[in-house]
């Protein structure tokens, strides 16, 4: 077992049979996208003699994808969480009940879990699923039984190592046989009259359940009968060893009970139970006899089930790290052809503490990473696993959170789960992360606003500005100009932000106004990361200062955009044509200085030869010289107009 290597597992993928070969280039986590080819080697998009017809998607340990699967891993996403909060503030012996607290809440999610699986089992109706619901249930009371030993031997250690009591409620909690047969039978006009009645006490003795069977003895009919009198002070005085033994010492406690199991024997010798058979066997079992155990082994079920019965009975005060001593006796009752299953193999390592065989058998038997990553960062809290790394330089809590958070990241949602294991691993946690997200399909707005929620958190701006690029040349492949533009401002590019300017200059050349005001009113200091974008923020605030009639404050901005040189030569005209309203204005807007520059404005644009470029068509050259003339007119007509009002002639 502890070398045992899963055998491989084959695939055939439709739509590859007869092909030269076969290509592949890696999806996101455990996935690959695999399609025909020829002599294409791996992580190659690529294939020789052609396009691609078939695509065929693969992925591997998507145990985790399943709709209960998924209600485990959000729900103990939340407690892993937690547990990585209260580690960093506590140490010592505080942390110790958090983790107590934390491996408890696993297991109670593995139970919902459990009884959920348990539940679409008994309502389904499809033969085949009904099977894999079973077999899931299966592999999650597995994964339950396991975690609550290692809890008992491992994290809630009981003091003194003296474990018989939690080892009693674990039995209790994973073989409830008894209790059901207990609950049916008391219902029951005559108790005493069911068939499995004996059965049912021997289960529940079995169990330390003695409150019970006393109950069960009290409805026979022989109850007021001297064996059955006997029997009953027997079972009252048995002492039980827990953690809340009136704080006598275990050497008291072993005092006291072996007093109480020579009374029992002194009893059975003496023949005080000989009257009735199943008394006889109750005695023979309180009395820790080996022999009897052989004999009702089939009520035990399981042989970790009988070493705890017999540990009940016979040393009660063992210690936890001698359970493995006497587990072979037990094993050899019902392991009939000397082999080993895999669920025995990892609880008799749990009993030698043997903790690294308990998480390697555990990865190759159970489904997933999620057991042994989850047990692995516990023990890792607790200090059981200090002092172990692989020999490729990861410590083993951080390849198993790795490989975990790995098989979520090809999800559509549980990749934001995967997102927080990765960064409890401080290796090399960043790194993965940083590749997923620069492979990670963006489908909408909203997935790429939480990808960048994570990047900002971690500061990864070269990420951050990955993700912005692909959503706005996107927007901008959709003629979404005003988006575009807030993505390119979010990862502050100055190109596509020049480029984004440019187009809604154009939009205003072509159809004589603005798109996306609301975003152009609103940049404030974002303007300043291109010169273009910042022209086109004043030249859009020229627009709302004329529409709301400030025209002296519209008249010197658009005049600072010119004598500036902030706009660009191709948009002076259109400048100069908007200067026409201001010029033709009841009011003076421009005095004679900023007339003489809107003239030397002018008078530069009609010296530029690629102003009026030869290639132009005569209508627009015939149009453009209009314009002039229309601008030189203007112009003369308020020179002449300031300069009256500014009153500057000088008498000759």
């Amino acid at each position: 077992m502890a070398e045992r290597e899963r055998d491989p597992y084959y695939l055939e993928l439709p739509h590859t049979s007869g092909t030269a070969g076969l290509q592949a280039t890696w999806g996101l986590g455990n996935q690959l996208f695999v399609f025909p080819g020829k002599r294409g080697p791996l992580y190659s998009g690529h294939a020789e003699g052609g396009g691609v017809s078939v695509i065929n998607e693969v992925r591997w340990e998507t145990d985790m994808h399943g709709t209960v699967t998924r209600k485990l891993v959000n729900e103990t996403h939340n407690i892993f969480v937690t547990l990585q909060n209260q580690a960093v503030e506590s140490t010592g012996p505080g942390l110790k009940p958090l983790l107590v607290k934390a491996s408890k809440q696993y297991r109670s999610v593995l139970k919902a879990c459990s009884l959920d699986v348990y539940s679409m089992a008994e309502s389904c109706e499809d033969g085949d699923s009904k099977v894999v619901l079973e077999e899931q249930m299966k592999i999650f009371n597995m994964t339950e039984l396991i975690w609550s030993l290692c809890e008992i031997l491992w994290i809630d250690l009981a003091p003194g190592g003296v474990v018989i009591s939690q080892l009693l409620e674990w039995l209790r909690w994973h073989f409830t046989e008894g209790e059901q047969l207990f609950a049916e039978i008391t219902r029951d006009e005559f108790p005493e009259q069911h068939r499995e009645y004996w059965d049912c006490i021997y289960r529940l003795v079995l169990q330390g359940q003695l409150d019970k069977v006393r109950i069960l003895l009290s409805h026979n009919a022989a109850a007021r009968t001297d064996a059955f009198l006997s029997m009953d002070e027997v079972l009252r005085k048995m002492p039980i060893f827990n953690q809340l033994y009136r704080g006598n010492s275990v050497s008291e406690f072993d005092m006291k009970w072996r007093h109480w199991r020579d009374d029992c024997e002194r009893r059975l010798e003496s023949g005080e139970f000989s009257t009735s058979t199943n008394l006889d066997i109750m005695a023979r079992i309180l009395c820790g006899e080996e022999s009897v155990f052989a004999h009702i082994k089939d009520l035990c079920e399981t042989w970790y089930h009988m070493l705890v019965s017999k540990m009940l009975y016979q040393r009660p005060t063992v210690k936890s790290v001698d359970l493995h001593y006497y587990a072979q006796a037990s094993m050899d009752e019902f392991r009939g052809d000397g082999r080993m299953s895999e669920m025995d193999s990892i609880l008799l390592s749990t009993l030698e503490f043997d903790v690294h065989q308990v998480i390697k058998d555990c990865s190759a038997v159970l489904s997933g990473w999620w057991f042994v990553s989850h047990l692995t960062d516990i023990l890792h809290h607790c200090g059981q696993l200090e002092s172990h790394r692989l020999e490729f330089g990861h410590n083993l809590r951080e390849y198993l959170l790795l490989d975990y958070a790995t098989s979520l990241m090809s999800h559509c949602s549980l990749w934001q789960v995967g997102v927080d294991y990765l960064d409890q691993c401080h290796d090399t946690g960043r790194h993965y992360l940083e590749q997923f997200i620069d492979n990670m399909p963006i489908e909408t707005e909203r997935k790429a606003h939480k990808l960048l929620n994570i990047c900002e958190k971690r500061n990864m701006p070269e990420q951050i500005k990955s993700i912005c690029k692909v959503m706005g040349m996107r927007c901008l492949k959709n003629q979404r100009l005003g988006a575009a533009l807030s993505w390119f401002l979010r990862s502050k590019d100055v190109a596509f932000a020049t480029l984004i300017a440019e187009k809604f200059l154009s939009e205003y050349n072509e159809h004589g106004e603005f798109s996306n005001l609301d975003l152009l009113d609103n940049l404030g200091s974002s303007m300043l990361i291109s010169h273009r974008l910042t022209f086109l923020a004043k030249y859009r605030e020229y627009h709302r200062l004329y529409e709301e009639r400030e025209l002296y404050a519209a008249g010197s901005l658009l005049l600072s955009l010119l004598t500036s040189r902030l706009a660009p030569r191709e948009f002076w005209i259109t400048l100069l044509k908007d200067a026409i309203t201001l010029l033709e204005a009841k009011e003076c807007i421009y005095g004679r200085k900023e007339t003489f520059e809107l003239m030397h404005c002018l008078e530069e644009l009609t010296k530029d030869r690629q102003f009026l470029a030869p290639d132009n068509e005569k209508e627009d050259i015939s149009d453009l010289r209009e314009t002039i003339d229309l601008l030189n007119l203007a112009l003369t007509r308020n020179l002449a107009r300031s300069i009256v009002i500014e009153g500057v002639i000088k008498p000759t």
